[in-house]
């Protein structure tokens, strides 16, 4: 028995590695049952979050002029895509590239193409969760080193042929029209054609931007470390032409992104814009702790290079030129308009017994502000930071402030585009995740002509004036950059007693390098200051060392206090809006799984393109407990019931045949009021591994 069992499973094998691989039982949810490479941690394709991109310089690319040359190609059908290799019955030269980050010299290896069921599926990677119709991957090697490198271009499909009149690619299209007008042909496994092709005109003139990282061949073996160069402009198709490969020989051929895992995706243009809807919560975690490395060096140094940024000539407006992170998409400060905030039940801080305490600090002009640090490791401890929705302990760093040049401007961020005479940050870092803090305090100017106008002194808080004073007399004499001296002051007083309501949002450092995933906490009473006293430190220090609001893209503000009353004139119209639902349906289109598959349902059932569709992928560390109370089911579940069993096109549906007589209803599990049972239905996919809508 044993030696049969044996047999057996031999053959199984041996009929496995016969028959490969492919896009059906054998599909790439069982690749890596075969092919262990599959179930790697550097695989491809991916879903390239472009809010999570960085920026990096990138050397263009170096096509060797026989790319602009006709070349004989072998176009094969190889039983999974359509495969063109140059034809060995010629003598030609080698096509080959250089540069684009790449190390020597690469020659090409294959062309080859990817698509779906329709024209709104097929590509192998996505952005931002898009799909495009196909995507084309021209592969090169190097020789010398075997690296591998893939560049990869989205084919994008209209069926309205008025949206292509603007587009000048025409040559790339009557190039690729000669390809499809043979390719069509090619309906069975090893057929094969010889064609003269130019691989410029393949490529298209749109080959300046693109995203960079390293992943694997999307088919088994899935072969890993392939550098892959993925281009933001997709070549432009007429639906008509994909229709003639799609109807004639594959169904769909391409691969699901696959896990991102530590690996980080570069962009190498400056300025990412094509985030509607970019979640940064889903960045890699890795990439946001070496980020908050650096944010909690450059918080410790406090600027290695101090002297390649200022106010000025080197001002905010440029330096993203030497700090690219200056242009994300999370950057500080911001506008907070308060009509946009959202209401959430933050926990109260919790400050040190320090805070209370007077201690020597040491104040210096960094040549950008003034900054004061506490060297005292004996009593650093005391000066922590916990509460506010902000994990774990934090330590404190600095604090130290921005202003402007009159009592008008100063604040870095602005309240509904009102700003302050100036802002205070103080700022912590948490030791054990590097995680950043900062609180921010707005500074408000009062204009006194003696002590007694008692319409303004009653804002002021003495003890709070007073120390600022002793902070101002002392910091106004550090005229040049380096000069510091040191001062006894109480955290408690320079903070003030108002720090109950608050804005919170994540954001980024306002000063280069302008490291993201910093926690902002906005207090929102201001501290208020006697304008002549604050007006003397102005004068003898800087004329203005504030960045100006910063785009919020989709990011939130949350605020801890319930009723929102400081939007004089709220323009609700600048907040998000969900876009209205378009409940009409139509019913001239069947919908299928097929060439009306779920890529196409928005088009003839609008609720389908909304924001609140299901399934989803449920992300376990980022679900939030809630108790809710227990399901409470009906007598009649527990009895036997008929049942209709239907098959309705679409999956097996069981209805219940005396609903009316023996009602089945549940209350409970945290909905609203009685719920009836109405029917029960299954989802599955083409093997054991596939099939469940939700994934987890």
């Amino acid at each position: 028995m044993k030696t049969y069992g044996v047999c057996i499973i031999t053959i199984l094998f041996v009929c496995v590695s016969a028959n490969q691989w492919n896009y059906g039982h054998l599909g790439p949810d069982v690749w890596s049952e075969y092919y262990p490479l599959c179930a790697g941690k550097s695989q491809s394709p991916i879903n390239i979050l472009t809010a999570c991109t960085l920026y990096r310089d990138i050397k263009p690319f170096e096509f060797i002029s026989t790319h602009a040359t006709k070349n004989y190609f072998t176009v094969k059908n190889n039983g999974h895509t359509i495969i063109s290799i140059m034809s060995t019955a010629y003598e030609q030269l080698s096509v080959q590239l250089r540069g684009g980050g790449l190390n020597g010299t690469f020659d090409f290896v294959n062309f080859h193409l990817h698509w779906g069921e329709n024209y709104k599926s097929g590509s192998e990677h996505q952005v931002n969760g898009i799909k495009y119709a196909g995507e084309i991957h021209f592969v090169y090697k190097n020789y010398l080193t075997s690296q591998m490198a893939v560049l990869a271009l989205f084919m994008q499909s209209y069926v309205d042929h008025t949206k292509i009149i603007s587009d000048n690619n025409d040559q790339t299209r009557d190039e690729w029209q000669r390809y499809f007008d043979m390719t069509r042909l090619l309906r069975s496994e090893n057929d094969s054609v010889l064609l003269d092709l130019n691989v410029t005109s393949l490529m298209g003139e749109n080959l300046q931007d693109f995203w960079r990282y390293e992943g694997s061949l999307t088919t088994p073996p899935c072969t890993e470390g392939i550098i892959w160069t993925i281009f933001t402009q997709p070549i432009i198709f007429i639906e008509e032409q994909l229709k003639l490969l799609r109807d004639n020989v594959f169904f769909e051929d391409y691969r699901g992104p696959q896990p991102l895992y530590n690996r980080i995706v570069y962009r190498n243009f400056l300025h990412e814009t094509l985030s509607t809807i970019p979640d940064y919560n889903r960045c890699v975690s890795v990439m946001h702790q070496v980020l908050r490395f650096i944010s909690f060096f450059f918080l410790v140094t406090y600027a290695t290079h101090e002297h390649d940024w200022d106010y000025g000539e080197n001002g905010p407006d440029v330096w993203h030129e030497r700090y690219p992170n200056c242009a994300g998409q999370l950057q500080s400060p911001i506008d907070i308009l308060t009509a946009c905030t959202t209401y959430k039940n933050f926990t109260p801080f919790t400050f040190g017994a320090g805070y209370n305490e007077e201690h020597n600090f040491t104040i210096r002009n960094n040549g950008h502000t003034i900054v004061g640090t506490f060297n005292n490791e004996t009593y650093l401890s005391t000066l922590r930071l916990r509460g506010g929705d902000i994990k774990g302990t934090f330590e404190f760093v600095n604090f130290h402030l921005h202003w402007g040049e009159n009592h008008r401007s100063g604040s870095e961020h602005e309240v509904n585009g009102i700003k302050y005479p100036g802002e205070i940050h103080f700022v912590y870092a948490n030791p054990s995740t590097n995680q950043t803090a900062v609180l921010g305090i707005f500074m408000q100017s009062i204009f006194l002509q003696n002590e007694t106008e008692k319409s303004s002194v009653h804002l002021l808080d003495e003890e709070s004036r007073r120390e600022w004073k002793r902070f101002f007399d002392l910091a106004q004499t550090l005229t040049d950059e380096d000069n510091s001296t040191v001062v006894n002051l109480s955290l408690s007083l320079l903070m003030g007693d108002n720090l109950q309501d608050f804005w919170r949002y994540e954001g980024s450092f306002t000063t280069p390098p302008c490291t993201e995933g910093v926690i902002w906490t906005i207090f929102k009473e201001p501290i208020f200051f006697v304008e002549s006293e604050f007006s003397s430190f102005r004068r003898k220090i800087y004329f203005e060392d504030y960045r100006r609001p910063q785009p919020l893209y989709t990011r939130d503000i949350y605020r801890n206090f319930f009723n929102e009353t400081l939007s004089s004139i709220p323009d609700y119209q600048c907040c998000p809006k969900k876009d209205s639902i378009n409940t009409s349906f139509s019913t001239e289109v069947e919908w299928n799984y097929g060439e009306y598959g779920p890529d196409v349902w928005n088009e003839f059932n609008g609720t389908c393109g909304e924001i609140y569709q299901s399934p989803i992928n449920i992300k376990t560390a980022c679900t939030v407990y809630q108790s809710f109370p227990p399901f409470q089911f009906s007598p009649n579940y527990n009895q036997t019931q008929d049942f209709l069993v239907t098959n309705n096109g679409h999956g097996i549906s069981a209805t219940q045949a005396n609903a009316s007589a023996y009602p089945m209803t549940h209350t409970g599990g945290g909905l609203d009021g009685t719920f009836q049972f109405t029917n029960f239905h299954i989802h599955w996919g083409e093997n054991y591994n596939v099939g469940s809508e939700h994934q987890m």
